[in-house]
């Protein structure tokens, strides 16, 4: 035993010394922590990277979105595809506060494209899911929303490009890839699980995305999908009844329950039916069931599951969206004195009821930040929220009611969107 403890106390110190001479050669080497360099940042996304705001892409509101903002706190610059006014499609204007308010899309005809001459290092399309990304191309005819983000200018020299084939062409530094949101969104429009993408042509899809991308050498930043439910589009039996009255007298009228969640444009339906209750309970595409909830949710976790276990593969930053929304819906945000909440009008969503405002992009863009700054000590500042805030148009100031209080997303944003979606 005596040789034993004199053996090890010769041998630790020994080992230890080897230990911290192997780290000091490991670190000359260059096995130190990887630092972004965010010169070069491009955007894969979807309408959430592009800075869609209030029902629009839209070049007044583009620059507010938080890819935009983190590189300002950064010190470089992110070229957009701005889009004139009124924007794609027309955008959501808040005419009146009411209650209830008054919203409607603003008139007149985009033009299109502010800079066509200008390559936009935001590639984010609205409405494009995995699949979009790494193969859908634009065309000379000018139709679509992908059109007028990505043809240009490559289509004036013959070239079409997808989201993922311009990312690996324009020498990226560090990339951010928050795409997938409407692999689960697409149940916004029907209310029906059916319409999610299955798990495994996402795997498949993401795995590709991520995998091309990784191979351009540039620093990559993940962000995950958030629960669908907890965007003020949907809005449940509960929040209902206390809009019209008890669950157990409107539930059966409206065909409803504990659980269940109704769309936008469920409430023209909703006030008919409390008028006429013989018109019968809300048609299934309005309403989505506490069991298609849990169908829903169970998919978007598995999609998570997908971008975690690859963001692990390759060496990328994971912002964990879907935890910071649970964690607003649940406890709100306060900022500049003022707790702002995911209610329709809280503060944290615009008049779309799907997208953030400019406060909530900076939030958005404070958690790609630490993130960036945690996994590839990038030290850039934060956004200062309360700054943003007090500017928002979206969010009144001094003793101005709470807006979340006075009513609903209107039909017109339903509208909006369907109209983004046939261009």
């Amino acid at each position: 035993m005596t040789n034993l403890i004199a053996a090890t106390r010769f041998h630790f110190p020994a080992a230890r010394v080897g230990a911290l001479a192997l780290l000091a050669v490991f670190s000359a080497v260059g096995f130190a922590q990887k630092k972004a360099d965010l010169t070069r940042l491009v955007v894969v996304g979807d309408s959430l990277s592009a800075g869609f705001q209030n029902g629009s892409l839209f070049d007044v509101q583009q620059p507010h979105g938080y890819a935009s903002l983190v590189a300002n706190q950064a010190g470089t610059t992110l070229t957009l595809p701005l889009i004139a006014a009124p924007g794609l499609p027309n955008v959501l204007t808040l005419i009146s506060l009411g209650p209830p308010p008054v919203i409607l899309p603003a008139p007149g005809s985009s033009t299109g494209r502010d800079n066509p001459l200008v390559q936009p290092m935001n590639l984010a399309v609205p409405l494009q899911n995995v699949q979009d990304a790494l193969t859908k191309r634009p065309t000379p005819a000018f139709t679509t929303i992908t059109d007028v983000v990505l043809g240009l200018p490559g289509l004036l020299s013959g070239i079409s490009r997808s989201q993922v084939e311009w990312a690996e062409n324009l020498a990226p530094t560090t990339i951010f890839i928050w795409i997938g949101n409407n692999d689960a969104l697409s149940v916004v429009f029907k209310a029906d699980p059916s319409v999610l993408t299955a798990v495994a042509p996402f795997k498949a899809a993401y795995e590709d995305v991520t995998t091309r991308l990784a191979a351009t050498g540039a620093t990559l930043i993940v962000a995950n999908i958030p629960d669908v439910t907890a965007i003020p589009f949907f809005v449940s039996a509960e929040k209902v009844a206390a809009l019209t009255g008890p669950l157990s007298v409107v539930g059966p009228i409206l065909g409803i329950g504990p659980g269940d969640f109704v769309t936008a444009d469920s409430f023209p339906l909703i006030l008919a039916r409390l008028a006429d209750p013989t018109l019968g309970p809300l048609p299934g595409d309005v309403v989505l069931s506490a069991a298609e909830v849990v169908i829903v949710r169970a998919r978007i976790d598995a999609f998570n599951e997908i971008i975690a276990t690859q963001a692990r593969t390759t060496g990328a930053a994971l912002v964990d969206i879907h935890d910071l929304l649970m964690r607003i819906q649940d406890k709100g945000f306060v900022a500049g004195g003022q707790r702002l909440t995911t209610d329709f009008l809280g503060g944290i969503f615009s008049l779309d009821g799907v997208h953030p405002t400019n406060t909530g992009y900076a939030i958005i863009a404070n958690a790609f930040i630490k993130e960036l700054n945690r996994g590839f000590a990038a030290g850039i500042p934060p956004v200062s929220v309360e700054q943003i805030q007090k500017v928002d148009p979206l969010i009144p100031s001094g003793d101005e009611a709470p807006v979340s209080a006075l009513g609903q997303v209107s039909t017109s944003t339903m509208r909006a969107l369907r109209a983004l979606a046939s261009r």
